[in-house]
């Protein structure tokens, strides 16, 4: 039987992932014809994949941006500074400038979107150049439902931003001036507990397909399982597998793991050690069989 801090301590084991699009269009963040027009690239923000042990989480998204330097090209060096002010750059500097997409504002239920379910989050156009750093402005309507209870989900810090930092290697090139981008949000490390009350710190890491890989399979009993774990010394990544046991885990740096598989209703853990997982590639472990 697992005791009741087990499923605590999983209740904030997750993730999921912004799948962002980019293809060459036309005219500003406001423009809604496809059109090609010199010197824009086009935005389309999708949700997916939300795996967790919660029964729901709720989160509010009111605006997303994207800084570009337009004196630099993706294939460019990457840095991960800041550089003057990252509210304040289109104002400071003739290279760094902030676009706004269009944006599908509102809450998103993120248990909904998992093992490869997505919704148009947002979608709008660009200036061409090296794509920085993105920012995701939330709103207050944020919450968990834990056991058939819903909780408010409070900004840490009343902090109701995030900056992620993109690099060359997180970008797909599906054509020419045309990417796409995942983002993994991590809610192992944005979801805390303190004093009971429930706190939102976003943690989002941003990856590539033909940079990592990805493992799925099956769990057999049907129920017989919780969240899923991939993990070795330097990556985690979690799943929860579907109502008939598949499952896939995204977003994983090429190397060696080992797969946890939390049992449930009677049914043991179970692990499995040297899964070999390749950039661009998928590694299916067919059905896993817990048993009693």
């Amino acid at each position: 039987m697992k005791t009741r801090v087990n499923s605590v301590l999983f209740l904030s084991l997750a993730f999921i992932a912004l799948i962002i699009f980019y293809s060459c269009q036309k005219e500003g963040s406001n423009s809604s014809n496809n059109q090609i027009s010199p010197g824009k690239t086009k935005l389309s923000v999708y949700l997916t994949d939300g795996p967790l042990d919660f029964q729901k989480v709720i989160v509010d998204i009111q605006r997303i941006e994207v800084k570009v330097d337009t004196c630099r090209e993706n294939e460019d060096g990457d840095h991960d500074g800041r550089g003057c002010d990252d509210d304040h750059d289109s104002l400071q500097s003739h290279c760094e400038i902030w676009d706004t997409l269009d944006i599908h504002a509102g809450v998103y239920d993120l248990l909904t979107l998992r093992n490869g379910v997505d919704a148009l989050l947002a979608s709008g156009f660009i200036l061409n150049g090296k794509i920085e750093r993105i920012k995701i402005t939330l709103g207050t309507n944020n919450s968990v439902m834990v056991d058939n209870v819903v909780h408010s989900l409070l900004l840490l810090g009343n902090q109701n931003f995030v900056y992620i930092n993109i690099h060359r290697e997180d970008l797909d090139s599906i054509s020419s001036g045309n990417f796409k981008l995942f983002l993994d949000f991590d809610l192992l490390h944005s979801i805390s507990i303190i004093n009971g009350d429930y706190f939102l710190k976003p943690v989002l890491k941003p990856f590539g397909e033909h940079s990592s890989g990805e493992i799925e399979g099956k769990v057999r009993p049907v129920h017989s399982h919780g969240l899923i774990k991939a993990y070795n010394a330097t990556d985690t990544a979690f799943a929860m597998p579907e109502d008939e046991g598949e499952f896939k885990i995204r977003g994983l740096k090429e190397g060696s793991y080992s797969l946890f598989v939390d049992g449930i209703n009677g049914y043991s853990d179970t692990t499995i050690s040297n899964i070999s997982v390749d950039r661009g590639n998928e590694t299916d472990l067919g059905t896993i069989i817990l048993h009693q």
